[in-house]
């Protein structure tokens, strides 16, 4: 039977306050912290340097959420941000903290000092209300019936919302089904509050493992008479099928290229191979382009013979013989002056490298060494079609050899610790350097490249990916004051640091490693949960991880056996959208995608249920999310519901982009969505009709978008329509389950559909000329994308959802009117060059994959109209275009106009077609059309931002 909606039950918890997180929150503060922490990525906190793992929370946010989450709504903004770490000494006291804040951020180009002497505190992750401490605590127990909440984060990853509960002080539970996640766990959030400080000993004993790893093996990396040897750059090699050399594959040979240093090849065609030299482009004049690399989007180039190599016959070899590989440059550094120089390898050099392969070889435990086969994923498949199938073939002979003495040496001191030490000393010692070991392998495999800008080695892990690299860097470990030494002293500071923020605290924490659908916690038992779940298909966490896991089971598989009893990384368990997984089974009546989206919504319905579970009835569950698809929205509402969940309040936090978006050209702004749920108290047979709440979904997804597009925030447009998903969700899951007029289940798809469509609209009545409702629905939609994403390129997935809200197929408007095209899976907005036929070449030679006919006297589109008068205006001058604009009716066509007026309100200022079309609403032209436009739409973007772009803070 049909439900009420207006005898709901106050979902409100009679047993404690209302909290914090759901009444209003002091977001433009925290999103201007959240910007600075990230603003300068050497200053971040230290659990990010400790070890790799991907995307990872800021502070700020974390803070909000976890205080948020158990702190009444009585506590004021201010004392709020106070206790978050945002401590201004230098506010005047009229103003409150987050005005003050705002101030700073918008007069920081102007300080003269530094950036925290101008905003008058550090970055809050250093900043920790000591004093209030007991203030704190107090409230808490007020809130939670007379004890301190216990804190639940089930897929804890790198540890950024329980290492913030630890160090408040609160009982912390932090639960990871990846092994190598749940070492850094117990890293972060235990070791460091271990019998004080253990710097020392951790240092000591990774000088011992160096010296002895010196020792065995540092003369494979030779040092010419009064220099050191530091990293390698290598490229990997094919052999050219048409003449025989074997080539080098490098997409260019610069070395240091702000010093216009690089490697010149030239061939030897005695032996078929490739020589290389240092060269100093500034003082060198020779006809040399080191940008102009052998191997190109796959495809090799012979340096002798010059034909091309597909990229099929490149795979084919690494597959089938194995790619070789060739050392062509050395970083050299000057013992006496520190000075810093390149050479071209050596005899002594190949004869190293030739020394070490022979030892790999003769080594009847280093040969068979990590020869367990990459199993076939999303991500692994990247170095597998590259012939790079076994963990081992990750690095050259001598980066294996180097890596494995390093294990011996640390298997070798591991007893000697264990036997000077008490236990829980030996296990944060060992750990510590097997973290470090883990930073030496990510910074010295064949997937780790050389950063030419910087004349440094990149890390392996600078995307979320096994992207293959066709020239790569190796680092020499055992150089004195480099290698090993700066990964000691990186993993030293990082403990010592996590020590003086969270070595005071008391609380009671456990590290769990497990599925979050199975935990081993009793029913009702956590008050509080905080929870960055994974995100949809964002990052195959296991697939990559393996890469650590085979090592850290070596280093660290009797030390913690519980995390690594199995040969890699749990796969099936884990809650990610990954297609791979159904490569066996996908077929016509279902995709791999398809497949992957409806595992990944089980195992994240699963997780939410026990996470109700566990969770107290008096309790509060607040989701940190950030993916812009709407389906993974929809994937996560419907999990929600599902395991028994209510939304009850919603906040978008942003991460206040510095930049303009629309200069980047992308859009890419960012918003972690709090999302907060309470337990559904009672379940019901009843439904409710769709008709009965669509209105309620649309209005109050308008409202919170009027609010925050009116507030002092000013979140982008595209992060605005997201947090309008908050209040529909609210409304949704409170009348869940819900049903059309034929009993058919609504999905929240749909309900998210009816809030987009009325953001759009309140867009469009506040920023747009009410002629734009009226004009086609295809130049609706291309105005619509500059006004909402407010970039020239953004993603598919919205694109698409934005053209079937005006009724437009989105794959049409890129065949038959090239609106736009793809780049990298998002759409780009195409501008008028890329649309209109050239008006000064003949007929027969104008491009015919352009749509828009200048000549025509009629256009299928009022965008067509507007493009081909821009073109005709930059090509042939205001004139000859009044003639033909007034040949075309267009000062009385009421479509042109508006779809002219709507660009000068939408593009960014820099864009050429904007420029085009302010001349033609000015000038001749514009006194043909007379339009009545705000003088506000011509002023520069430096001198007042326009509304279409999205305003830095």
């Amino acid at each position: 039977m049909s439900r009420d909606p207006s005898q709901d039950v106050d979902s409100s918890k009679e047993n404690r306050s209302k909290l914090k997180i759901q009444s209003q929150l002091p977001l433009r503060a925290v999103g201007i912290e959240t910007r600075r922490e990230r603003k300068n990525f050497s200053d971040l906190p230290p659990q990010n340097y400790l070890h790799i793992w991907w995307a990872r929370r800021p502070t700020p946010a974390t803070r909000l959420a976890l205080l948020g989450s158990i702190l009444p709504d009585s506590v004021e903004e201010d004392t709020l941000l106070k206790w978050m770490g945002i401590t201004p000494d230098n506010k005047p006291p009229e103003k409150t903290i987050s005005e003050h804040v705002r101030h700073k951020l918008e007069t920081e180009d102007q300080r003269s000092g530094r950036v925290y002497d101008h905003y008058g505190y550090r970055k809050s992750y250093k900043n920790l209300p000591m004093g209030d401490m007991d203030e704190i605590h107090q409230l808490a127990e007020d809130t939670w019936g007379g004890e301190l909440p216990t804190v639940l984060d089930a897929t804890a990853g790198g540890g950024s919302i329980p290492f913030e509960s630890v160090r408040y002080g609160f009982p912390t539970i932090a639960n990871e089904l990846n092994p190598v996640a749940s070492v850094i766990l117990r890293s972060v959030l235990e070791l460091p509050r271990v019998d004080g400080d253990l710097s020392n000993e951790i240092r000591e004993w990774g000088e011992e493992i160096n010296k002895r790893v010196r020792e065995e093996v540092g003369d494979l990396f030779p040092n010419p008479t009064g220099k050191k040897s530091l990293n390698r750059v290598w490229a990997h090699t094919i052999t050219c099928p048409d003449c025989g050399l074997t080539l080098p594959l490098s997409p260019n040979w610069w070395i240091e290229r702000n010093s216009d240093i690089a490697v010149k090849p030239s061939v030897n065609d005695v032996d078929d191979s490739v020589e290389f030299e240092i060269v100093n482009l500034s003082s060198n004049d020779e006809d040399f382009n080191p940008s102009n690399g052998s191997v190109s989007y796959g495809k090799g180039e012979c340096l002798r013979c010059g034909v091309t190599i597909e990229g099929d016959e490149v795979k084919r070899q690494a597959q089938e013989e194995g790619m070789g590989t060739q050392v062509f440059a050395i970083e050299m550094k000057d013992i006496n002056s520190g000075s810093n120089s390149y050479r071209a390898p050596s005899d002594a050099e190949f004869e190293a490298i030739q020394k070490a392969s022979e030892l790999v070889d003769s080594d009847p435990d280093i040969s068979t060494f990590l020869t367990k086969e990459i199993p076939s994923g999303n991500k692994t498949s990247e170095p597998i079609r590259y012939g790079v199938t076994e963990w081992r073939d990750m690095f050259v002979d001598r980066q294996l050899l180097t890596h494995y003495t390093y294990l011996q040496k640390y298997r070798e001191v591991k007893e000697e610790i264990l036997n000077q030490h008490e236990e829980d000393v030996g296990e944060v010692i060992l750990t510590f350097l097997a973290l470090a070991a883990d930073k030496a392998l990510d910074y010295n495999s064949k997937l780790a490249s050389w950063h030419n800008g910087r004349a440094v080695v990149r890390n392996t892990f600078e995307r979320h990916d096994f992207s293959f690299k066709w020239s790569f860097a190796e680092s020499n470990l055992t150089a004195e004051g480099t290698g090993y030494e700066w990964v000691l002293d990186s993993i030293v500071e990082v403990y010592e640091e996590l020590v003086e923020l969270s070595g005071h605290s008391k609380a009671e924490t456990s590290v769990m490693q497990g599925d979050a659908a199975n935990l081993r916690i009793d029913d009702g038992e956590v008050e509080v949960i905080v929870l960055d779940p994974p995100y949809y298909d964002n990052v195959m966490y296991a697939e990559l991880s393996d890469f650590f896991y085979v090592w850290m089971k070596e280093y660290l598989g009797d030390v913690y056996p519980e995390f690594f009893g199995s040969e890699l990384t749990e796969k099936e368990a884990e809650a990610v959208a990954n297609p791979s997984k159904f490569d066996d089974i996908a077929g016509k009546e279902q995709s791999k995608s398809k497949l992957a989206k409806d595992d990944y919504e089980g195992k994240m319905t699963n997780i939410f249920a026990e996470l109700n579970r566990v969770l107290d009835d008096n309790g509060v569950f607040t989701l940190m999310f950030t993916h812009k698809k709407t389906e993974a929205w929809d994937t996560l509402t419907k999990s929600l519901i599902q395991a028994g969940f209510i939304v009850t309040a919603t906040h978008p936090v942003s991460t206040e982009n510095p930049n303009s978006l629309h200069q980047a050209g992308q859009n890419a702004a960012e918003s972690t969505i709090l999302l907060t749920s309470e337990k559904r108290q009672s379940e019901t047979d009843d439904y409710t009709l769709w008709s009965d709440i669509k209105k309620e979904t649309q209005q109050v997804a308008r409202e919170r978008a009027r609010e925050l597009d009116e507030s002092e925030v000013k979140f982008a447009k595209v992060d605005v329509i997201l947090a309008s998903f908050g209040p529909t969700l609210e409304v949704f899951t409170k009348e869940y389950p819900v049903v059309d007029d034929e009993g058919n289940e609504v999905s929240p798809q749909t309900a998210l559909d009816e809030a987009r469509g009325a953001v759009r609209d309140y867009f469009i009545d506040k920023y747009l000329n009410e002629g734009v409702r009226d004009i086609d629905p295809k130049s609706e939609w291309y105005i619509l994308s500059w006004l909402v994403f407010e970039a020239q390129r953004f993603p598919y997935d919205e694109a698409r959802r934005l053209a079937i809200g005006v009724g437009e197929d989105l794959d049409s408007l890129k065949k038959t009117n090239r609106m736009w095209r793809k780049k990298s899976g998002d759409v780009l907005l195409r501008p008028h060059g890329d649309r209109v036929r050239d008006v000064n070449k003949d007929k027969d030679n104008r491009s015919g994959r352009k749509p828009v006919d200048p000549d025509a006297l009629s256009f299928s589109t009022a965008l067509d109209k507007v493009h081909a008068a821009m073109h005709v205006y930059d090509v042939k001058g205001a004139t000859e275009t009044w003639n033909w604009m007034n040949d075309r009716n267009c000062g009385s066509d009421p479509a042109f106009k508006a779809t002219l007026e709507a660009l000068l309100r939408v593009l960014p200022h820099g864009h050429d077609d904007w420029e085009l079309a302010r001349d033609l609403a000015a000038g001749e032209t514009g006194d043909l059309l007379d339009l009545e436009l705000d003088g506000d739409i011509f002023k520069d973007d430096e001198e007042e931002e326009f509304q279409g772009r999205l305003k830095d803070f």
